[in-house]
């Protein structure tokens, strides 16, 4: 079966180191919302509760701002990764992140990309690749060197639409643990206030 190396089908880089934009006191501020490295949470789902604003002191290069299908990737353990949607368009990414964008003639589905990049054995490879250090830092040399097998496309697909299925389910799960999490602290303080 053909592999290719992440780095022959996408292009990969950190995002944009915060300080050198920040906006300074009396500058043009430029506004946007940022990835923060709780975005990417270890489901491999979108956190949208922790965007943090962001003021730049000049518009944000193209190539730091997240466009539908990216791949985000923590750098730091626990790796993850999540697809960008259309919905989430613009965000800037901060340099705790890793940004692929697969290239055009890319024999690739962004959504079998992203599951391939949390599997066992790439999770092995780069964690082995961040050395010993207590917090492991995930170089993007190591995801770019990563070799993915090239599916027929069919199984590519099949292979996303699992995982998407699996992530709505998860989504879907904490949304009704939060929602009973409110509403068992509710019923605790009405009680100790003597509503009940």
């Amino acid at each position: 079966m053909k592999t290719y190396k992440i780095s022959e089908i996408a292009d990969i880089q950190s995002g944009l180191v915060l300080s050198r934009k920040a906006a300074k006191e009396n500058m043009n501020v430029y506004p946007y919302q940022r990835l923060t490295l709780r975005s990417v949470t270890e489901d491999c789902l979108l956190d949208i509760s922790s965007f943090e604003t962001y003021e730049a002191c000049e518009p944000i290069d193209e190539q730091f701002l997240t466009k539908e299908n990216d791949i985000i990737v923590r750098l730091f353990a626990p790796v993850c990764a999540t697809l960008i949607t259309k919905d989430y368009e613009g965000l800037v990414v901060p340099s705790q992140l890793a940004i692929i964008r697969l290239k055009d003639s890319c024999p690739y589905l962004p959504g079998y990309l992203s599951v391939y990049l949390t599997n066992e054995r790439s999770l092995k490879n780069l964690i082995e690749g961040a050395g010993m250090a207590a917090q492991k830092i995930i170089k993007v040399g190591n995801i770019a060197e990563l070799e993915i097998p090239c599916l027929p496309m069919e199984k590519q697909e099949m292979i996303s639409d699992i995982a998407n299925e699996q992530l709505n389910i998860i989504a879907l799960y904490k949304k009704i643990i939060e929602q009973e999490s409110l509403r068992t602290k509710s019923v605790i303080k009405d009680i100790f206030g003597g509503k009940r």
